[in-house]
Order: structure tokens, then C-alpha cells, then sequence
């Protein structure tokens, strides 16, 4: 498995699909907000690639935006409309991986990258919105749960967490 930024519009093509498959049409960010994203946080769009010559080459995407506010609430985050490219905080908006490579760790080497990138880039730190089902996930990776959103983004019922360090 290979954890690396996007390097094209193919291949965002095919990180929207995965997109599109694994978040419900009513939460999944367009394509559009996937080109801004790639456009403007080219280093914190990152794909998961297999080995070379696979059906499914790009088989899971993450990315998001920066911001210079914790507060999650509002619904033009979640469609990339609301960012600041100098942001000390990034706003994770995706991890999607491909059914069926689900399970294999890829979603935490994807995290683990941007975790990675942020500290890297000097960010005060990580926030994010999940499902409830995600939150084990997010804590075994360092996360604090601060409470339930007052985002109802596509109908769900959201979580918020983040990672300061």
C-alpha cells in the first residue's frame, strides 16, 4: 500500500468515486469541492494506492481544509466554501476507502499521514466531524470527543473530535 498525494484529475475521478460509494449522496462533498481541495490542500489530499496493474489502483482518499476556527457547525465546511489557506487548524472532511479493501488498515495510514502533515506544517491541530460508529476509531488514534454537532449535514447526525497537540 502506497499513502501519497493525489497526483491528477483521474485519479480525483476516482477518489470521488470511492466518495460517492462509501458516504451517502446526501453527505458526500461534490466534485467540485474535491477540485478545490486538491487545488488549494494538494498536500492533504492523499490517496491510497495498491500494487500497480490492480482492478482498483486508487482504493482510498483523504482530505479536507484548513481553518482558523474549531467551530464545526456550519454547512458550507463540510462543501469546502468555508477555508483559510493560512488556517492553524485542519479540518479533516474525508476518509474513504473502498469496500472492498475495508478492514485493512488503509483509514489509519491515510490519518496517520495527516496527522503526519499537520504537524509537520506547524497547525495547532486536527477537528473533524464522524458518524457515531466511527468514534472507537478516531480515539484509537488520539482524538478527544467533544460532542455531538449542531451540523445536520445531509440528514446525519454528526460527532465532534479533535487532536491538539
Amino acid at each position: 500500500m502506497n499513502i501519497r498525494p493525489i497526483a491528477n484529475n483521474l485519479e480525483l475521478l476516482e477518489a470521488h468515486d470511492i466518495e460517492m460509494t462509501v458516504y451517502a449522496k446526501e453527505s458526500a462533498a461534490t466534485r467540485e469541492a474535491f477540485q478545490m481541495r486538491k487545488q488549494v490542500f494538494g498536500s492533504y489530499f492523499l490517496v491510497a494506492e495498491t500494487e500497480f496493474g490492480s482492478e482498483h489502483p486508487i482504493v482510498g482518499v483523504a482530505n479536507g481544509v484548513k481553518l482558523n476556527h474549531k467551530d464545526l457547525a456550519d454547512e458550507s465546511i463540510k462543501q469546502g466554501v468555508e477555508y483559510d489557506v493560512n488556517g492553524r487548524y485542519f479540518c479533516l472532511l474525508t476518509i474513504a476507502v473502498h469496500p472492498n479493501y475495508q478492514r485493512q488498515g488503509i483509514a489509519s495510514q491515510l490519518l496517520k499521514q495527516i496527522i503526519d502533515t499537520a504537524r509537520e506544517e506547524g497547525l495547532a491541530g486536527i477537528v473533524l466531524m464522524c458518524e457515531e460508529h466511527l468514534i472507537p476509531f478516531y480515539k484509537k488514534h488520539g482524538f478527544c470527543y467533544l460532542s455531538p454537532s449542531a451540523s445536520e449535514h445531509g440528514g446525519v447526525q454528526w460527532h465532534e473530535m479533535h487532536l491538539m497537540w
